[in-house]
C-alpha cells in the first residue's frame, strides 16, 4: 500500500506502499530444550504466527485480533513448529510478543498479556492493544531457545468510517492538531481510516510542528486500496502557530513523504526518511494549479478567527501528514 506524510512551515504528509505489507519472517530453527515437549536438539523447533493468527488492523486502544477491526474475532496466535512448519502440539513454552523495534511508526505502547504459555503448541494473545495510531506496525514473538518471528504489517487508526455513502469523510484529532479527509473513491463496502499522532520527521528545508495526520481507504479485510484520491484539511492549533515563528498562513508548506518519487516545490530537494521500517522520499509539495489540479499538491492556506492555520491539500495513495 502507498502512504504519504504532510507538513507545513507547519504541515506534514506521508504515503505508505504495498511493500509495507511485507512477508512474515520465520526465524531459523534453533535447538530447544527437551522439556519443551516435542522439541529436542535432534528435532529443533522455531516460532511462527499460526495460520489465521496474524495481527490485523484496528483502532487505538482496541483489542488487536486476527480480523480487521473485529474486537470479537480470533486472537493473535503464535505456534511452536518443527522444521517442516508443522505445529508441535505437545511442545510447552512461554511466548512473549512486543512491537518490533524497527516497525513502530507511531511510537506506540503495547498493552495486554504479552507473555502467554502455549496450549497444544499455540500461544493465544487475546487482549493486546496499541495506544498510538500508525501505518506499518509489526509484532515480534520470542521464546527461549526458539528464536523469534515477526508478523506482517498492520495499521492502528484513530477512527474508521464505513463508506456507505459518497463522498465519505473521516476525522481525527489530538490536543494541537486535527484533520478531516474526504474521498469519493471509496466503495460502499470499504472504510476510510484516519489517525492523528505518533511519528515525526522533517523535510530537507522544513521543520513541521504539528502531529502527523494519517488516512487511507481500506477494504473490509483491512487491505489498503490503491488509486484513491483525497481532499484533506489539516488544522494546526494557534499555540503551535505562534511558537512556529511564522504566524502568517501563507508561509505554511506541506512536507510530503511517499514510497514513490513525486514533483516537489520549486527549489526544494528530494530527501529520504525512515518511517517504521520503510524508506520514503520526502519534499515540499507544490501549489495546485488553478485548473485541473493534480494530487499531491497544496490547494489553500487559511487562518480562522481562533488563530488556527488550516492547510487544504489534495492527496493520493495512503497518506500521513504533519503541519
Amino acid at each position: 500500500m502507498r502512504k504519504a506524510v504532510l507538513t507545513t512551515t507547519g504541515a506534514l504528509f506521508a504515503v505508505a506502499a504495498t511493500a509495507m505489507l511485507g512477508i512474515a519472517m520465520l526465524a531459523a530453527p534453533t535447538p530447544a530444550r527437551a522439556s519443551s515437549g516435542g522439541c529436542t536438539n535432534v528435532s529443533p523447533c522455531s516460532l511462527a504466527f499460526a495460520p489465521g493468527g496474524q495481527p490485523a488492523g484496528t483502532t487505538v486502544n482496541t483489542t488487536i485480533t486476527s480480523s480487521f477491526d473485529s474486537p470479537g474475532a480470533g486472537p493473535v496466535q503464535v505456534a511452536i513448529v518443527d522444521q517442516f512448519g508443522n505445529t508441535v502440539t505437545n511442545a510447552k513454552a512461554a511466548i512473549t510478543v512486543a512491537i518490533t523495534s524497527t516497525a513502530n511508526p507511531g511510537n506506540g505502547t503495547l498493552s495486554g498479556s504479552r507473555t502467554v504459555n502455549t496450549s497444544n503448541g499455540v500461544a493465544s494473545f487475546s487482549n493486546l492493544s496499541i495506544d498510538q495510531p500508525g501505518v506499518g506496525y509489526r509484532l515480534t514473538a520470542t521464546s527461549r531457545a526458539m528464536g523469534s518471528v515477526t508478523s506482517l504489517h498492520f495499521t492502528i487508526w484513530s477512527s474508521l468510517q464505513p463508506c456507505s455513502t459518497t463522498p465519505c469523510s473521516a476525522s481525527a484529532s489530538s490536543a494541537t492538531t486535527s484533520g478531516t479527509v474526504t474521498t469519493s473513491s471509496a466503495g460502499s463496502t470499504q472504510f476510510l481510516g484516519a489517525g492523528v499522532g505518533g511519528g515525526t520527521y522533517s523535510c530537507a528545508t522544513y521543520q513541521p510542528v504539528s502531529d502527523p495526520f494519517t488516512f487511507d481507504v481500506v477494504s473490509g479485510s483491512g487491505d489498503a486500496q490503491p488509486g484513491n484520491t483525497f481532499t484533506a484539511v489539516l488544522r494546526i492549533d494557534k499555540s503551535l502557530v505562534l511558537s512556529s515563528g511564522h504566524p502568517g498562513a501563507s508561509t505554511w508548506q506541506v512536507c510530503y513523504a511517499s514510497a514513490n518519487t513525486f514533483p516537489t516545490r520549486s527549489g526544494d530537494p528530494n530527501g529520504t526518511v525512515m518511517i517504521g521500517d520503510v524508506t520514503f522520499f520526502t519534499g515540499l509539495l507544490p501549489d495546485c494549479s488553478n485548473q485541473a489540479p493534480v494530487a499531491p499538491c497544496v490547494q489553500a492556506r487559511n487562518k480562522d478567527n481562533a488563530g488556527d492555520v488550516l492547510v487544504t491539500f489534495l492527496a493520493s495513495g495512503d497518506p500521513i501528514g504533519r503541519g
